[in-house]
């Protein structure tokens, strides 16, 4: 019971500790955005669920891969133990709080001749002792230490948290990187299908006499031309399953089940119709991890400057020593004389030819370069905010037109195919007709996974991290 209420104190020590006279924070100037252009295209969602903004996708997939890669991805892993180390640097600066308390044990045993004599004396000492050093922390100095080191710890753990928001994206991307080259194989497999029909039917033709031997050519390199891409997209597939093992560490056998080699369904590609979250400039601030990393180096930096201005003052410590001494070990507890000792000590910077004047001036340098990070780094996260929503609204206008025109040059193909069996049409026009309809499937297909792409962009930019484990 007393233990537990002695870490309660202790607890309420340290919170008194790292908020207490802490080091006053620049603000960002008052001419950052405050709202995003065309906001009006969008409704503000600030639930716990955007937080998994991922799922919205509704692909099992995706969700696995993500949560895979939370698990196993090394880079995370090295950020996580950052974050230990620097967790375990500030309970050190702590600790120096605190008394600092010694103990030390001493016995010697020593064989000697008396002058004169040839009678062997054998000598025992032992001695036990107990001490404790305190610096009295008159002028704050060691509490600015454990108040920068407490900021550092949040800006480190901002910068988990980033890395964890960085892979989440970079997975989702690669995977739809990853099913957009499986889908131009599928639609050049299903185009080099209608090509194979024409040459077919030209074929037919030309035994007939009704075609040349070069319109029989043309339809015969069209289709190899076509082909030819097959081969291309299936290795830049394979090179996207291979960037989904590195950011998994996994094997390619592992992730097999998860990315087969073909869909077989070439309009399969993951979209996202949810409502699309919108932060307001001032929520994209406070939450982006890099700017939260930034304020808190920020606040670490004056709390530098405070140690550093600390140094003018005294140092005041205070020690103490108890302990007992006798001729015989085994009687040390018992027969043995006590002693003790107590003392006090004022150290106080006298002359120092500029150097703490230095150190100070050292501190606000360092102070100032850490408010410039972060109002750059505040600046830069709503430019790429910005641009992300614009890149996102007009993708999705581009993928709405190229989806209507890939239908469109479908149905344009097959009335080309009829017309030209029936002779109404030459076969160049028919050429003309496949190509474009190859041409429009595969910038439809790209659009569709460059939208998906683009509203991860949004998200990232956003700096929408899940919660661990989430």
């Amino acid at each position: 019971m007393s233990g537990r209420v002695l870490f309660r104190g202790t607890s309420v020590v340290v919170l008194a500790v790292l908020t207490a006279c802490s080091a006053p924070v620049q603000k960002l100037p008052d001419d950052l955005q405050s709202s995003w252009i065309d906001e009006q295209r969008s409704t503000t969602v600030t639930d716990a669920a955007a937080l998994t903004w991922w799922r919205a996708f509704d692909d099992a997939t995706i969700d696995q891969l993500v949560d895979l890669a939370q698990q196993r991805n090394l880079d995370l892993r090295v950020a996580e133990a950052r974050v230990r180390e620097v967790r375990a640097q500030r309970r050190a600066a702590l600790a120096n709080l605190a008394p600092q308390i010694d103990a030390s044990v001493d016995a010697q045993r020593s064989r000697g001749r008396r002058i004169g004599s040839d009678t062997s004396v054998i000598q025992e000492t032992a001695t036990a002792a107990a001490g404790a050093s305190w610096e009295i922390d008159l002028f704050g100095r060691l509490r600015a230490e454990a108040r920068a080191a407490n900021a550092e710890l949040q800006a480190v753990q901002s910068d988990r948290d980033g890395v964890r928001l960085a892979l989440i994206a970079e997975v989702i991307r690669s995977y739809l990187e990853f099913r957009l080259y499986q889908v131009q194989t599928e639609l050049s497999a299903r185009n080099a299908q209608a090509q194979e029909e024409t040459v077919r039917i030209t074929h037919a033709r030309f035994n007939q006499g009704m075609s040349s031997r070069l319109d029989l050519e043309r339809t015969v390199s069209a289709l190899r031309t076509t082909r030819s891409q097959i081969p291309q997209s299936r290795e830049l597939a394979e090179a996207a399953r291979y960037r989904l093992v590195l950011l998994t560490a996994s094997t390619p056998d592992a992730l097999n089940p998860m990315l087969p080699a073909s869909t077989g369904d070439p309009g399969a590609l993951p979209d996202s119709d949810a409502e699309r979250v919108l932060l307001t400039p001032a929520d994209v601030i406070a939450r982006r991890p890099d700017v939260q990393a930034a304020e808190r180096r920020l606040i670490a930096a004056a709390e530098q400057r405070n140690v550093a201005a600390a140094l003018r003052y005294p140092r005041i410590t205070l020690a103490g020593l108890i302990g007992v001494e006798d001729n015989r070990v085994s009687d040390l507890l018992d027969n043995g004389s006590r002693a003790w000792s107590a003392s006090g000590g004022l150290l106080a910077p006298l002359i120092d030819f500029g150097r703490i004047r230095a150190a100070i001036d050292a501190a606000d340098a360092l102070q100032e370069q850490a408010y410039l990070t972060y109002e750059q780094t505040a600046r830069t996260a709503l430019q790429e905010t910005q641009t992300a929503l614009v890149l996102y609204t007009q993708g999705k206008l581009r993928q709405q037109e190229l989806s209507q025109a890939a239908e469109s040059a479908r149905r344009a193909a097959q009335l080309a195919r009829r017309q030209y069996t029936a002779g109404a049409l030459s076969l160049l026009e028919v050429l003309d007709a496949e190509r474009s309809v190859y041409a429009v499937e595969l910038n439809a297909a790209q659009a569709t996974a460059d939208v998906s792409i683009r509203l991860v962009n949004v998200y990232q930019s956003m700096g929408l991290v899940p919660p661990t484990g989430g």
